[in-house]
């Protein structure tokens, strides 16, 4: 009984030594190896990723970017190891429903393309499948009516997924038609995000530049100053026609604006200093910089600082225009600003009723709509 006693104390001191050495708990081990996951981490869903993908193979069928689809068969199915096996057949129907739905293809079921063949040889047993023998799967596609073969390639990683499809001819093996659709780049995804999913495009070829040119109406209210002294309002008209490239973070191009003056539209007369009261036009050249990150959000504001130069003709007046301003975009075609403008001096080069200089500071806000 003593030496009983004498263990279990000698135990408890050495239990006691062990944690106070600083030794790790076994179950603080096992912890930090499988880290506990963040609640407020976003995951997406395994099907909403997918369809997603297949949302996009469904745009190609519509806008008839997929060709070879002339009874066609879908001959082999390969997904990753981590995927199980039963989900081919899932996959299958699912591509199956959108070419379907989408085209007037008839889908052939060829169950000999993916069947297995065993021979006797030498005394040793060979086992073969059709697709490494090129003249019998010539021979089953023929007894089928098949013009077209399909081949599906899966892969899946936590952190996306890639769906790629390719279709050759049955006859000559001749590669018709090849495309590959990854989750972190799906047009789908991009629109759900209001995001135009031209931009990915645009930043994997920034070294291919494509122009796009845009064209923005405007109405804007402007304090612009008169002949001589003092400032009077008017209505202004613009048209806007700029090129956009850096992957939509720059605009350069032209701006034309037509005031009318608010006392001419309302039938009163200012006296000799009516400046805007018949012809004119202001011509600027127009660049912009579009705060809007590494891509375009359209479900959020967006920002644009832009700066101009110019001239002015109006009532026999020939002046320079300096203009800078900041310009909220909305949606995807709405926007706002605020300009704020200097005039240097100018004088009149034709025959005027007005006979004062012009010169002066000028302010105000717009509308646009872009096209």
């Amino acid at each position: 009984m003593k030496s009983r006693k004498l263990l279990v104390i000698l135990g408890a001191l050495l239990l006691v030594a062990h944690h106070a050495l600083g030794a790790e708990d076994p179950m603080s081990t096992a912890s930090k190896l499988a880290p506990e996951s963040d609640p407020k981490s976003e995951t997406r869903n395994f099907y909403s990723v997918l369809e997603d993908l297949l949302s996009d193979f469904d745009y190609d069928l519509k806008s008839g970017q997929v060709y070879g689809l002339k009874d066609v068969s879908l001959r082999d199915i390969v997904v990753s190891e981590n995927v199980p096996a039963s989900f081919r057949t899932h996959l299958e129907l699912l591509i199956s429903e959108r070419i379907l739905r989408n085209t007037k293809t008839r889908i052939v079921n060829c169950s000999a393309c993916r069947s297995k063949r065993a021979s006797l040889s030498g005394g040793n047993i060979l086992i073969s499948r059709p697709e490494a023998n090129s003249a019998e799967l010539g021979r089953i596609a023929k007894m089928n009516n098949i013009q077209n073969f399909m081949d599906v390639a899966y892969a899946y990683q936590p952190s996306g997924m890639i769906l790629s499809l390719h279709i050759y001819d049955s006859e000559t093996g001749t590669m018709m038609w090849s495309r590959s659709y990854n989750s972190e780049t799906s047009r789908a995804a991009a629109f759900r995000r209001g995001v135009d999913p031209s931009q990915d495009e645009e930043a994997r070829t920034k070294n291919e530049y494509v122009p796009t040119i845009q064209i923005r109406p405007a109405l804007y209210t402007i304090i612009t100053p008169k002949p001589g002294s003092g400032s009077s309002t008017a209505l202004a008209l613009g048209f806007r026609m700029v090129e956009r490239y850096d992957n939509r973070k720059k605009e350069v191009g032209f701006e034309m604006n037509y005031y009318i003056d608010y006392s001419s539209l309302v039938g009163l007369s200012s006296g000799t200093n009516t400046l805007y009261s018949g012809f004119n036009t202001t011509l600027l050249f127009h660049h912009a910089w579009n705060l809007i990150g590494d891509e375009e959000n359209y479900n959020i504001m967006r920002g644009s600082i832009f700066g101009a130069i110019g001239g002015t003709y109006a009532s026999g007046f020939l002046g320079a225009v300096l203009r800078g301003g900041y310009e909220w975009r909305f949606a995807k075609r709405w926007s706002m600003n605020v300009l704020l403008g200097l005039r240097p001096k100018a004088t009149a080069v034709l025959p005027s009723a007005v006979e004062a200089a012009v010169s002066g500071i000028e302010g105000g806000v717009g509308v646009g709509y872009l096209f």
